[in-house]
């Protein structure tokens, strides 16, 4: 039976209606086909996306992850950088409790760092 799944990330969207040409499968297709490749790597056992998704967390070392895993892990922390916009106090909160600085722009364009020693 089929359903309708709303897609929310616009890039994937995109890099979908350009892949399915090369491959001559619907957009449909081309969105299933990666879904199951997903599926596949997920349960191969090869690459274990829970110890990926543990050093996301910060509860385990990256360098406690093979290659393959440190580049999901990059794509992951990647693409939630670029989700942050600034209007997320909490996540802004978070990363100064750490002590961490945090950069961003300004209103006016200008960047600006905050943090522990920063206020």
């Amino acid at each position: 039976m089929a359903q309708t799944v709303k897609l929310s990330d616009n890039e994937l969207l995109e890099a979908a209606k350009i892949k399915k040409d090369h491959f001559s499968r619907s957009l449909n297709g081309q969105i299933e086909y990666w879904a199951r490749l997903g599926r596949f790597v997920e349960e191969s056992g090869l690459f274990d996306l829970h110890k990926v998704n543990l050093a996301f967390q910060g509860k385990i070392p990256v360098d406690d992850l093979a290659p393959e895993e440190q580049h999901a892990h990059a794509q992951l922390l990647w693409q939630s950088l670029e989700e942050l916009d600034g209007s997320d106090e909490g996540v802004l909160h978070e990363i100064e409790q750490a002590g961490a600085t945090a950069h961003g722009l300004n209103k006016q364009g200008d960047l600006e760092e905050t943090g522990h020693d920063h206020g």
